[in-house]
């Protein structure tokens, strides 16, 4: 509970005490309005709106309707946010299984993003758009009374969306709408590092440069917004997605099976609601849709990625080339955090410390050795560069409300500046940037984009020439505009805590730090700075009424905008497919970049959330996704850095990345525990022979969908299944049950389990055992692979014949593993390409004409003389499929069932591999039981 008397008492002693000694010499305390608390009075007495009238109603229950506020006795209007009196209600049926519920004040003119391109918007899909095909129907109040709406499954009966008995404001800077939730579980309302299935809680939704773990604590969130959820109906085992399109930060107050409240700062009340069935994927992909969907990474970053800040110069680099050559462990890419640049500035290579020669050898790919160059860009741009002149001269930055001067902030090269990725001349500066990097005879391969939330190691900004006393005025205001809310939160953390003053009088700073109190611009830049406002070139929005946008209304939209420069800059640059790591992201992001889970700690717990981040990332649509292995900060283990590298060996996305202040953590470094060597070396060979499997689901799923799964996702109706969040599947075949615990030092072995589902089995990847429905436990020794297990039903293509230690030398030669169910059948797919590394072969057979898949389907049966026979069909899934030559060279038989047992058989086809070059294929071959 907040004390605010405590507030008034110590802010008051605080500015006497500054009075006293003569820094303040006079200062009107009248109130001091701190975020957060200005709205408590405003709700406690506030009235609520009346549905007026019924403006028009559809055929397919659409319809549109006027509100009125009614004001309460005792109401105190919020100076600073006034209530909007009137309001327009839209509930407009877009498919039988989409809607949207829309609340706008009449004449729509309050700052929202268009439903277009860059960002999501309703696509045209096939739907019998009448009533009665809807899956969903409606309720609202009658007119003249207190208006509510509530969505319901037709079917059901389940509400899935319900403002009855719940309070809507609607202020020029507040908004507060609930939704009941009862029966129900939900998963998303990100970026955050927390489980998969949230908690009762109050979370935050704004873009930070934070590394915190989020127990339902405000100010809690870190770099992404994502203000969607998965919802499951637990009596009806059904699923939908309820998207609320607001970009404004925000505070979820989620309380289980019983309420969700949005707290919002701004914009409006725009819900999208996608529909499904039984299968949450079904829901996720009509959510995908909307957002446009998820673009294709190049095959070479999936392979392994080794990463440190603190690579400190071009014969470091060599030193750990050196070493993962020597000790074969296989990776694709080796990354340069800041240490390249001169001086710490973007597009900029320090030749002194890092010699071009090295580089050059280390980056060339017609060497059997070479790697990827994949390097980080940060977004600020530093004063002294010769990118900033260039950037003031085109007029790319983003302006100061206090100096109509381009604001300055402060990251590692000092003070910077900040893109304006609205303006239309930002795109062609990003490009010309990362064009200068490509002019020293290497390529950036993969682009790292961070700080982009965007990150400011002061508060807001910069200004040389404000006062003490206007920087004590400014933190007390808030921030412009003064806001009655702050999403980040406000309490008093314990009896003791205290503000404390930091002065600095050569350069006249001032800090007020206080353990309960974050300012909204902690770490960023001031809400009032302005971007371009032109009515028909912005990049991202064109102001129609003269408004100009501000980082008030472009703080979540950061990173979003700085992906598509970037996007737009790589495809300039000739990158056919493109690998762009974006630490900030939004909704729609995964149209342009794709994303890790950023900074983290070497310790089991970051280890273990890393799991439900990929798979909230995959529901995001970003699936292409990882985690730091072995953690960013901190010392790790030896334990935990060999269980991490075995997890991050089935992470979409798989780096070992390390901080410039925690010991050295490539595999080979720690020689008192050579299993983390022998380990990482094992599981990433797995990796590499999956590398190829792996890649397909991803072209498969076709820009829609999730490859990184939790384990309910396949078997919603096992309850179980949804307690096991350190599980997850790997599509629809594999399932893996990293060890994310400490184990026995002595005996070097964790004693762990794995659930299998209600009515399930899965076979032992690596010695083919059968594991039935239930808990099964067994000892993991540190020195092993990641337990993985393949579906029954399931066909799988390896690649085990040899040992590849880059993904571009791996061949068109591939092993079946034909795991049979309970009637020797088996089902899978691949693709049809002999070719992974040309981007333009994957583009042009499976993006553009979508039709590099086959599907393959496997049926055994016993014959005379025990002998098993099975038949494999090779079938297009569309029409003229393109062809290119892939070999089966082994054949590993799973499962086959016959007089009450189950049997293994491998066999070899290296004489006489079989061929895919066409369509309708069958295979047929038997052996021995």
């Amino acid at each position: 509970m907040i004390n605010k008397s405590k507030i008034c008492y110590i802010l008051t002693s605080l500015l006497a005490v500054l009075a006293a000694v003569g820094i303040i010499y006079s200062f009107k305390f009248i109130s001091i309005g701190i975020q957060g608390h200005q709205i408590d009075k405003f709700v406690k007495h506030a009235g609520y709106y009346q549905l007026n009238q019924i403006e028009s109603q559809s055929e397919d229950g659409s319809f549109t309707a006027i509100l009125s506020w009614v004001k309460g006795k005792k109401e105190k209007e919020l100076n600073s946010s006034p209530v909007v009196k009137d309001l327009r209600v839209t509930f407009k049926v877009d498919a039988n299984d989409e809607c949207q519920f829309k609340i706008t004040d009449l004449s729509n003119s309050r700052f929202h993003l268009p439903e277009n391109e860059p960002y999501p918007f309703t696509k045209q899909r096939f739907s019998k758009k009448q009533q009665e095909f809807n899956l969903f129907e409606t309720e609202i109040s009658q007119v003249g009374q207190k208006f509510y709406f509530e969505l319901r499954r037709k079917s059901t009966k389940e509400i899935i969306f319900s403002t009855k008995n719940f309070p809507i404001y609607f202020t020029d800077k507040y908004i507060e709408v609930t939704t009941q939730m009862k029966d129900s579980m939900i998963f998303g309302l990100g970026d955050r590092r927390t489980d998969f299935l949230l908690k009762s809680g109050k979370y935050s939704l704004w873009t930070r440069d934070a590394a915190d773990i989020d127990n339902g604590t405000p100010g809690k969130e870190i770099y992404g917004f994502h203000p969607m959820y998965l919802r499951r109906d637990i009596v009806n085992n059904q699923f939908q997605v309820t998207l609320f399109r607001n970009y404004y930060g925000m505070q979820v107050d989620y309380e289980q099976n019983s309420h969700l409240t949005y707290k919002v700062i701004g914009g409006n009340i725009d819900f999208k609601f996608f529909i499904s069935d039984s299968n949450p994927e079904n829901s996720i992909k009509l959510y995908h849709n909307y957002i446009n969907g998820w673009i294709l990474h190049p095959f070479w970053s999936s392979g392994f990625h080794q990463c440190r800040w603190g690579y400190k110069n071009s014969d470091m680099l060599m030193d750990v080339w050196n070493n993962y050559n020597k000790y074969e462990i296989p990776f694709d890419s080796l990354w340069t955090d800041i240490d390249y640049m001169y001086k710490y500035q973007d597009f900029t290579i320090d030749f002194e410390r890092f010699n071009i020669t090295q580089m050059q050898q280390i980056y060339n790919l017609s060497d059997p050795n070479g790697v990827h160059w994949s390097s980080i860009v940060d977004v600020g741009i530093a004063l002294d560069s010769d990118a900033a002149e260039k950037g003031l001269e085109m007029n790319v930055f983003i302006q100061s409300a206090k100096t109509n001067q381009s604001l300055i902030g402060k990251v590692w090269p000092g003070k910077t500046y900040f893109p304006d990725f609205n303006h239309p001349n930002s795109t062609e500066f990003w490009y010309d940037g990362l064009k200068n990097l490509s002019s020293y005879g290497i390529s950036q391969d993969g682009i790292w984009i961070d700080m982009n939330e965007f990150s400011n190691f002061v508060p807001g900004e910069l200004v040389p020439s404000e006062s003490l006393v206007e920087k004590i005025k400014s933190f007390f205001a808030i921030d412009q505009p003064a806001l009655p809310f702050n999403p980040l939160g406000i309490y008093f953390s314990n009896q003791n805590s205290i503000f404390k003053i930091q002065l600095n009088n050569q350069i006249n700073m001032f800090q007020l730090i206080y353990e309960g109190l974050q300012r909204i611009d902690h770490k960023t830049l001031s809400l009032d700075s302005k971007h371009y406002s032109g009515y028909d070139q912005g990049i991202l929005y064109n102001s129609s009424n003269g408004y100009i946008p501000t980082q008030y209304d472009f703080h979540n939209l950061n990173g979003f905008g700085e992906g598509i420069a970037t996007y737009k800059a790589a495809q300039k640059l000739g990158k056919k497919l493109t690998f762009i790591l974006s630490r900030s992201t939004a909704v729609g992001s995964g149209r342009y970049v794709q994303h890790w889970n950023g900074d983290g700690y070497s310790t089991w717990e970051y280890m273990k959330l890393s799991i439900p981040s990929i798979m909230n990332f995959n529901m995001y649509g970003i699936p292409f996704n990882g985690d730091d292995i072995c953690g960013l900060m901190g010392d790790a283990t030896a334990e935990v850095c060999a269980r991490w590298q075995q997890l991050g060996s089935l992470y979409p996305f798989s780096r070992n990345h390390n901080n410039n202040d925690a010991p050295s953590q490539e595999p080979y470094v720690f020689k008192d525990h050579p299993y983390v060597l022998s380990s990482t070396i094992k599981t990433l060979n797995v990796r590499y022979q999956l590398l190829k499997f792996y890649y397909h689901l991803f072209v498969k799923a076709n820009g829609l969908g999730t490859i990184f799964r939790p384990l309910f996702w396949s078997f919603s109706n096992d309850d179980n299944a949804y307690t096991y969040e350190t599980q997850f599947m790997v599509g629809d075949y594999l399932m893996a049950a990293p060890v994310v615990q400490p184990g026995n030092a002595i005996k070097q072995s964790t004693h762990s389990c794995v659930y299998i589902p209600k009515g399930e089995s899965f076979y032992n990847f690596y010695d083919y055992t059968e594991y039935k429905e239930g808990e099964h436990c067994y000892e993991v020794p540190f020195d092993s692979v990641l337990p993985l297990y393949i579906k029954s039903g399931k066909i799988v293509h390896i690649q085990d014949k040899q040992k590849v230690l880059r993904s571009r030398f791996l061949d068109n030669t591939f092993t079946l593993m034909i795991v049979l169910d309970e009637n020797n059948y088996s089902s899978g797919s691949m693709l049809t390409i002999d070719d992974y590394n040309r981007d333009e072969n994957i583009i042009s057979n499976c993006i553009q004409n979508y039709n590099c898949v086959i599907d393959l389907f496997a049926q055994g049966k016993l014959n005379e003389n025990n002998l098993f026979q099975v038949e494999l069909r090779i079938q297009q899934e569309k029409q003229n499929t393109t062809y290119q030559i892939i070999l089966i060279d082994k054949l590993i038989v799973i499962g086959a069932k016959a007089n009450g047992k189950s049997y293994q058989k491998t066999i070899n086809l290296n004489t006489n591999p079989w061929i895919i070059d066409r369509n309708d294929l069958q295979f047929n071959f038997s052996f021995q039981i």
